[in-house]
């Protein structure tokens, strides 16, 4: 190890030794919501890759044979895999271990794992996710728009500074920190941090959870994680907490995962008795990378008072009257339901926002944002699907994402050959026998896509980011 500092602290130091020099395994996580688990692993079977499953957490699979990234297959492309540490994987079923919330807040939320997976464990609940950088802020947004995550809004907002007046029944501080817990992936967090740098991590991840402590409701639950084995990052964080907070405890979890204890002493400074509870899973336990885990409950109880709000029809900075609003929504009904020919029913218990440019079809239930004064400090950025974009003079063209979470209830469906898909990918148009409108691109069987048909030629809507590593992905998969 590294780290001679943690020698006195860190049990079966040669083991975490060992599996430090060693890289990491790649893991993948599965939406058995999307897909079921044996079709992905027969899909990527048939491609040469290995997979074996974890004994926890479930749908986390260990590839153990990877002929090309797994990143750059059609599966990863469609939403049905995310690539994620398997250790990782572990903070969400914190979130939701012994609770069923209906309003969660990922507190530091992009580019986005831990949320998708919150949003796939908690169908019916709300996934609020904020971050404050519009670069991992875009991150997010195309991870949830790809893996179609209909009850995710997402703000922008600073974590210390996050709006109150709305309780959440539960928030994860998935805190930035020194990052030492991914040392089998990247050898430059083998550096000693400059002590002033440590301050200012330390400051921040404090200032993170006693905002996370401000917005959870009584009897609510906070979760505070990081890859770090630092316990100036980890338990002296939560230790000032705790003192500051007699409402609230450390509960164990449960996890049939092998794991050392928190500390309650480091380099002669006590810690909170309770934070023996907490969790430090060191590479060696599950072959991954580092993880520091602690599940904290608020006393009191009853229910959330978020849970009476419901989310607007129209985006809170859209200027568009309420009936603008449903002429608009009243016109991409139409056009899912003539056009494309997707039966009403498959439209029913979802809800609409309209915004100046967009359209969103999302599933969230309850809105805390009514709650929180306007301010600059917040902004609504998205809300589940990006369901229609609005082209020429006004009309809704429906979006990619919409047409692909759609699949088989697009009646409307032009079907297309490989090598038709590669000229299509390269800006060329395709000849069909369609009718002009909107169409649903897809290959044998499965769509890929929104298309629009005209005077006998059909071309693609999805964006050249997309197409690129669309036709990436056919011809590594051999579908050219």
């Amino acid at each position: 190890m590294p780290w001679p500092r943690y020698r006195g602290v860190l049990p079966e130091w040669e083991a975490c030794e060992a599996a430090c020099g060693r890289p990491a395994p790649k893991t993948v996580r599965t939406f058995p919501s999307r897909l079921p688990d044996e079709v992905v692993v027969r899909r990527l079977s048939a491609q040469g890759f290995v997979l074996e499953p974890l004994p926890f957490p479930p749908h986390v699979y260990r590839l153990v044979r990877e002929p090309f990234p797994v990143g750059k297959t059609l599966e990863h492309w469609l939403g049905y895999v995310y690539v994620q540490e398997s250790v990782m994987a572990l903070v969400a079923h914190a979130v939701v271990e012994r609770a069923e919330p209906k309003v969660v807040l990922d507190l530091c939320a992009a580019p986005g794992g831990k949320t998708t997976h919150l949003s796939e464990l908690l169908p019916g609940a709300t996934v609020v996710a904020a971050d404050t950088s519009q670069r991992r802020l875009r991150a997010l947004g195309s991870n949830l728009q790809r893996t179609a995550r209909l009850n995710v809004a997402t703000f922008r907002a600073d974590g210390r500074t996050f709006p109150l007046g709305a309780p959440f029944d539960a928030v994860l501080v998935d805190a930035p920190c020194s990052a030492e817990g991914n040392v089998r992936d990247d050898p430059r967090v083998l550096r000693d941090l400059p002590e002033a740098t440590r301050r200012r991590l330390s400051r921040l991840q404090e200032a993170l959870l006693r905002r996370a402590v401000r917005l959870v409701r009584p009897g609510g639950v906070v979760v505070y994680a990081t890859c770090t084995f630092a316990p100036e990052e980890n338990e002296a964080v939560v230790d000032r907490v705790l003192c500051d907070h007699p409402e609230l405890a450390v509960e164990l979890l449960r996890f049939p995962v092998p794991h050392a204890d928190g500390l309650v002493e480091f380099s002669g400074q006590p810690f909170h008795p309770q934070l023996r509870q907490a969790w430090r899973v060191y590479p060696h336990h599950m072959d991954s990378g580092g993880l520091f885990l602690v599940r904290l409950r608020r006393a009191g109880g009853g229910g959330s008072e978020a849970a009476a709000d419901v989310p607007p029809l129209v985006h809170p900075a859209a200027r568009l009257s309420e009936a603008e609003a449903s002429r608009r929504v009243d016109r991409a009904v139409r056009l899912l339901t003539d056009e494309l020919g997707v039966a009403p029913v498959h439209l029913q218990k979802l809800r609409w926002m309209v915004a100046s440019r967009h359209l969103w079809l999302h599933r969230c239930e309850v809105w805390p944002a009514s709650r929180w004064k306007p301010s600059r400090a917040w902004e609504l950025t998205g809300c589940g699907l990006r369901a229609f974009a609005r082209w020429g003079r006004g009309e809704e063209r429906p979006t990619s994402w919409l047409v692909q979470w759609l699949g088989d209830r697009v009646r409307n469906r032009v079907e297309l050959e490989p090598e038709q898909w590669d000229r299509l990918l390269c800006g060329q148009a395709v000849p069909t026998s369609a009718p002009s409108g909107f169409v649903a691109l897809s290959l044998r069987g499965e769509v890929l896509g929104a298309g629009l048909v005209r005077a006998g030629r059909v071309r693609h809507l999805i964006p050249a980011d997309r197409a690129a590593s669309l036709r990436e992905a056919l011809h590594l998969t051999g579908a050219r």
